[in-house]
């Protein structure tokens, strides 16, 4: 029982009416007094989205409907596109829209009715898997910019195949495809893709893999939300492109894998590049590079010509053959120069060694003069230093002798 904030007077106590607001208000109090929320099961009707992104609708039974809005923020998480009659349930709170005199369902959550238990384990494992890194932007790879083999993981008997290995075709004659058939809806299904992933590295002579399917149910589509499948593309050594349903189906394959294609034939697109509109802009490319280099081979020539028609280049041959007679003149005066100085030299060096050799003690002793040495090496030059009998050696001019000291003067 919900007890209200909001009390009115009776009639007869009240000294002017109410105003139209304050009953509003005093409503809104009592209905949003318990602030709670409410889990609703019902019909879709009316749902609109309107240009600022919030939508509205109502829900109703065969008995009675109520008034409902979903945010911006709230719509933009929604996994599903909601239509007019699709049972749905919903978490919701009570308000009161006081401008407009009636209380409405304000939408948190919305999700297909039935699908409850699944969605709730899709939440529980995608919250899993994010807190573990594995939908982290940075350990995802970028896709090769051009793949010679594309690997292709589906059922080799389903339209996504098809889709995959007709736009391929439009877009590159030169691309390879390879395809590992697999079981891509039931009990089976992601075991059977995770042994494909395997294989399809183990081959290893592929670019790019492409996994997925085309859209269904959310049953049908539930093996991609494997936890076993999401490890295997995570750890996958190719780029893995996950391909699965239409563009309002995500699965956490889409979250885990390095890019995420709306439906099969988005993800042939995304991986094979478009041979012919590279051949355009390589063309075009080409082109442009010509008329650049003719343009800009032709203001070359315009201005050498401009150039040479300036007068003081006229006078360039006259400047260079007085150059030339200048350089020989220098080169004339350098070697007379050159030669001058090394006789001047030559003079004065024959003028240093006569002045050497008049004082050379050799000049001396070529006139007859000779030098006394005792027996230590020491020149004798008075005999009071020698006595009788000791050995000394006399150098000349030209060789030397040995002496005894018979008789010694003073």
């Amino acid at each position: 029982m919900i007890e209200s904030r909001f009390s009115f007077a009776l009639p007869h106590k009240v000294e002017k009416p109410y105003t139209v607001t304050q009953i509003n208000q005093g409503v809104c109090s009592i209905i949003e007094a318990g602030n709670t929320l409410v889990w609703v099961e019902g019909e879709l009707s009316n749902f609109k989205r309107a240009s600022s992104g919030h939508c509205y609708c109502k829900l109703k039974d065969d008995q009675s409907q109520i008034p409902a809005v979903m945010w911006k923020d709230t719509a933009a998480k929604l996994t599903f596109e909601p239509q007019d009659g699709m049972q749905i349930a919903a978490i919701a709170s009570l308000r009161v829209y006081t401008r407009g005199g009636y209380y409405q369902l304000d939408v948190h959550r919305m999700q297909p009715a039935g699908v409850g238990a699944l969605f709730a384990a899709f939440e529980k494992l995608k919250l899993k898997l994010e807190a573990q890194g594995l939908f982290d932007p940075s350990r995802k790879r970028p896709l090769p910019p051009y793949i010679a083999r594309l690997g292709v993981i589906t059922s080799k008997n389903g339209a996504a195949f098809r889709d995959i290995v007709k736009v391929t075709r439009s877009r590159s004659s030169r691309v390879d495809i390879v395809l590992i058939d697999a079981a891509v809806q039931g009990a089976g299904a992601a075991p059977s893709m995770i042994q494909a992933l395997e294989d399809m590295n183990a081959f290893g002579n592929v670019d790019c893999i492409i996994i997925g399917r085309g859209g269904g149910s959310v049953e049908d589509l539930w093996a991609f939300n494997d936890e076993a499948l999401a490890r295997a593309i995570a750890q996958s050594a190719i780029p893995v492109i996950s391909a699965v349903g239409h563009e309002i189906d995500y699965t956490i394959a889409d979250f885990v894998a390095d890019a995420r294609a709306a439906t099969p034939s988005a993800a042939a697109e995304m991986a094979v590049a478009d041979d012919e509109q590279n051949r355009r802009y390589f063309n075009a490319r080409a082109q442009y590079l010509i008329r650049s280099f003719i343009s800009y081979f032709s203001n070359v020539k315009d201005f050498y010509r401009r150039l040479l028609r300036r007068p003081g280049l006229k006078r360039a041959p006259r400047i260079v053959a007085e150059a030339r007679q200048s350089v020989d003149a220098l080169r004339q005066r350098s070697l007379r120069a050159a030669v001058f100085l090394l006789s001047s030299m030559r003079q004065r060096t024959a003028r240093c060694a006569a002045a050497l050799n008049a004082l050379s003690p050799l000049s001396t002793m070529a006139r007859g003069f000779s030098v006394v040495t005792k027996a230590n090496g020491s020149v004798v030059r008075d005999c009071a230093g020698l006595e009788q009998g000791e050995r000394v050696g006399i150098r000349f001019y030209k060789g030397a002798a040995q002496a005894d000291i018979v008789d010694c003067a003073h």
